[in-house]
């Protein structure tokens, strides 16, 4: 308990500034542009956060993982692999902006292009923050995701005000995400031990973020895939409505992600024996966690839109619905910290392909029938399905652990 209160009170203390920051944004985009123009804005981000499943993401939860348990040295390391690997991504994105080119539509092929350039070093550079927090360093962890956060929001807003081409939004969006980046790695790594990691923590590291790379293949497509969906069949302009609908939820769910990248050290340093006893007692809590959070935005959304946001009221039912969504994430957060820190990789590899393939299924037809409503309800579907199936996953590894011990 005491050490959730130290870890969480940075992380609260984050959250509220970033978040207020967060809402500077967004209230600049419901009300300086038009739906048109965010709608196109929103598509492009998302086309190029789904070519994200190229990226050797997986690696950061690995970094946490291997720092917690005392390899400290492996952050440059990991770095340099993302860098080398991440030049897939440069590659496709410049393929899908050709396309798009040829098409006509150079807004989103150039805007693809900038993204392209600057996204995989950016990625890359992120891992400060898993290696801060593998050292539970969460104060500073903390802070620099708030500086960062901070410089990005001032910036976006500043543009908005000057400006509302794509092009510019999408060019200062990159690089306002991708300065910070760098500015804290760099930082970081002169606090990191000169000695250069073993040929044996080099392949740990290599292989775990391998196969949590995989695994974030399709979670990185269903991350995205509803609003690619949306702008496909609907347009820019419901695009904008779904988009600011789903903006503080996504929001929250940040913040909870953060939580649970909090408890993975933690969780690194124990075994299977002594996370049992606690597991369901703690998705439990978890879970009436996420009743009361879902009840609160229920409450405050319509207010919230009225103040902020008054041109996309038709925004509010939707943000309410999706809002349920936090019953499901909360508890799937923990299970999911549980499950990297003990590198069960059959379980993440069953869970996670299980739960995002069937969430971009049920989105790409849901969403294609009924528009917004039908990707809202093929969310709540997909989540709803990722709880019990996490607690037979559970189940199965403890059954093979008590097994082991026999």
């Amino acid at each position: 308990m005491v050490y959730m209160a130290r870890g969480s009170f940075w992380t609260t203390i984050g959250f509220i500034i970033t978040s207020l920051a967060s809402l500077a944004v967004i209230w600049a985009f419901g009300n300086l542009i038009s739906k048109e123009t965010y709608g196109t804005y929103r598509y492009v981000l998302s086309l190029a956060g789904a070519l994200g499943f190229l990226t050797f993401s997986g690696i950061n939860t690995a970094i946490t993982q291997a720092v917690a348990r005392g390899s400290d040295s492996v952050l440059p390391y990991g770095v340099k692999v993302q860098v080398k690997w991440n030049q897939v991504y440069l590659l496709a994105a410049a393929i899908l902006a050709s396309y798009y080119w040829f098409q006509g539509n150079t807004t989103i092929a150039t805007g693809l292009i900038i993204i392209g350039v600057l996204f995989p070093v950016t990625t890359a550079m992120n891992s400060y923050g898993s290696y801060l927090v593998g050292k539970k360093d969460f104060k500073t962890a903390s802070l620099y995701g708030t500086y960062a956060n901070l410089f990005y929001s001032l910036a976006m807003v500043a543009t908005l005000l000057l400006t509302h081409s794509i092009v510019v939004l999408v060019a200062v969006y990159s690089v306002a995400t991708f300065v910070p980046m760098l500015f804290f790695y760099l930082r970081t790594l002169s606090h990191v031990p000169k000695d250069k990691p073993t040929e044996d923590e080099k392949k740990e590291l290599f292989d775990f973020g391998k196969h949590l790379s995989i695994t974030h293949v399709f979670a990185t497509i269903s991350q995205y895939i509803d609003k690619i969906v949306i702008f496909h069949f609907l347009g820019p302009a419901p695009t904008a409505i779904y988009g600011l609908a789903m903006a503080l939820p996504e929001r929250i769910r940040g913040y909870t992600k953060n939580i649970g990248s909090l408890v993975l050290p933690r969780l690194s340093e124990k075994n299977m024996e002594e996370i049992i006893p606690s597991f369901y007692t703690r998705t439990f809590q978890c879970i009436l966690l996420g009743i009361g959070v879902s009840a609160l935005y229920i409450i405050a959304a319509p207010y919230v839109f009225k103040i902020f946001l008054p041109q996309y009221l038709d925004s509010v039912k939707y943000s309410q619905v999706i809002s349920l969504s936090f019953i499901f994430n909360i508890p799937g957060t923990y299970m999911g910290s549980v499950f990297n820190s003990q590198k069960l990789i059959r379980t993440i590899y069953a869970g996670s392909l299980t739960g995002h393939i069937s969430k971009i299924v049920s989105i790409t037809i849901f969403g294609a029938l009924w528009g917004i409503w039908g990707a809202i309800v093929a969310l709540l579907i997909s989540y709803a399905i990722g709880l019990p199936l996490g607690y037979y996953l559970w189940a199965q590894e403890v059954k093979r652990f008590k097994n082991s011990q026999v």
